[in-house]
């Protein structure tokens, strides 16, 4: 009872800041009124004023079917709390003490195969874990802990990013210099920021769970910002610490090959070639290379929960082929994957494949834009086969770039704001409550209204990629590298 008295008044207190935003209007404290200023104020404004009303609509269809905790109000409570998730740090732990206490035998096989333990990662993203042990003598307990730590802190840093995102996207074309705020006005807008982070579904899930993507959403981020600043060897490093995790981002290294940004792909293969090495010494050749059985696995098979939002997810569910509410485990099974079914195999194949290649090919000749990174990293979350609520946390520091972007350029006409004001709702609050009522029946697509809010966010990066006026090459020190630029 009391935590359904604590989510009534959060949502009161948001429908009532709603309101406020509405009828009154309050600009950002401090600010000089200029015409610069008065377009940072409207931007900031509008931002907060749709993030909120996607959060009183989750919240109110929530208490209404009676699932008060799904939402992002709910998982606020409990990120504020002492707990501690261990969905990422857990599985890599099993792997881990595997390898120490069999070093002879095949992990994959073992622990992913014949345990059913869901160690899904390249052996890469063992050594964060592992290294600290073997330099510093730390219990494998103490390093998790202090991920656990620094996973929580990093929401700081991710409202960080994001304040900067959105800054450097309102400026002016042509603009050298930034602009200059009030102390006043650059603490409240970085207190926006942190609510934005407090609100954003997507990312409380993962920090909830204890998964590592919520540290992989801040080194998306930072490849964003250092693009954003023109340092693409920053942003292919930041790119390497994804691929390091996820591997099959390793295709923006030939996204940017193609587009002749050869300082960003080369820091980006160069690092996770180097983890690639190093895993290969420590671990072995055989037990790098069985990761692809995994691969080929998780290709064929995908996952049917209804938290999968992606194709494969979609396409299980339509055809009510694995489990969709409950598993093994009473809420999600850690153990079972749902059984082969061609259909979805060949529909999450064909997407697939359709949403790399026109990521890849799109506009192959102009100079790319932040708006263009942050459509081929978007792109890889919604083509991977298992693409949980929780990989869609990067979309925050992808809104930062492309809000102010599409309302300066009005990219949907009379339309751009609703437009804009639906697909954050979709893609970064929860409709888990009613949506899942629908499990039973042929209106369980509507299940995947993330993956559909995702989509609408994908079909704007690429509006707006259209809207740029095409740049040609730019030489810089003789070397034919095409400059990013900042979309505005």
């Amino acid at each position: 009872m009391k935590i359904l008295i604590a989510q009534v008044a959060l949502t009161a207190l948001c429908a009532g800041l709603l309101f406020v935003l509405w009828r009154f209007r309050p600009g950002v404290p401090g600010l000089v009124r200029s015409r610069e200023t008065q377009r940072l104020d409207l931007a900031w404004r509008l931002w907060f004023g749709c993030l909120l009303g996607g959060v009183v609509a989750s919240a109110v269809l929530a208490l209404a079917v009676g699932e008060a905790r799904e939402t992002s109000l709910g998982y606020l409570r409990i990120v504020l709390s002492s707990h501690a998730g261990e969905d990422s740090w857990m599985p890599m732990l099993r792997a881990s003490a595997f390898l120490r206490e069999h070093p002879d035998h095949p992990l994959y096989q073992s622990v992913f195969f014949s345990q059913h333990v869901k160690f899904q990662y390249p052996l890469t993203a063992l050594l964060p874990l592992d290294l600290p042990q073997w330099l510093f003598g730390l219990s494998p307990e103490s390093v998790v802990t202090i991920f656990q730590i620094v996973s929580r802190l990093s929401l700081l840093a991710i409202a960080l990013v994001f304040f900067q995102l959105f800054m450097g996207a309102l400026q002016p074309p042509g603009v050298g210099r930034a602009l200059r705020l009030p102390s006043r006005s650059t603490g409240a807008l970085l207190g926006l920021s942190l609510l934005s982070v407090a609100m954003f579904y997507p990312l409380l899930r993962s920090e909830y769970h204890g998964q590592i993507q919520t540290l992989m959403t801040l080194a998306a981020g930072l490849a964003l910002l250092a693009w954003q600043r023109d340092q693409p060897r920053l942003a292919g490093l930041m790119m390497a610490l994804c691929c390091i995790i996820k591997p099959q981002w390793g295709v923006v290294v030939l996204w940017a090959l193609l587009r002749k940004q050869w300082q960003f792909a080369l820091v980006a293969a160069g690092v996770t070639g180097a983890a690639g090495l190093l895993a290969v010494g420590v671990y072995g050749w055989s037990n790098v290379i069985d990761y692809l059985s995994v691969v080929s696995f998780l290709g064929r098979h995908g996952e049917s929960y209804f938290i999968n939002q992606s194709v494969n997810g979609l396409m299980h569910r339509l055809f009510f082929n694995g489990v969709n509410l409950q598993g093994a485990g009473l809420v999600w099974s850690g153990t079972d994957f749902p059984p082969y079914q061609p259909m979805v195999h060949l529909a999450t194949v064909v997407s697939s494949t359709l949403m790399l290649g026109i990521a890849l090919v799109w506009r192959i000749g102009k100079r790319p834009s932040t708006a263009d990174l942050a459509l081929v990293m978007l792109t890889l979350t919604m083509a991977s086969p298992i693409a949980w609520d929780h990989h869609y946390g990067l979309l925050l520091p992808i809104f930062a770039v492309v809000f102010p972007a599409a309302l300066r350029r009005q990219a949907w006409g009379t339309w751009t704001l609703p437009m804009l004001g639906i697909t954050l709702a979709l893609s970064c609050q929860s409709f888990v409550g009613p949506t899942n009522l629908l499990a039973g029946s042929a209106w369980n697509v509507l299940q995947s209204y993330q993956f559909a809010g995702a989509a609408m966010a994908l079909a704007l990066l690429y509006r707006l990629s259209w809207l740029e006026q095409p740049q040609p090459a730019v030489v810089r020190s003789g070397r034919g590298e095409l400059a990013p630029v900042t979309v505005y």
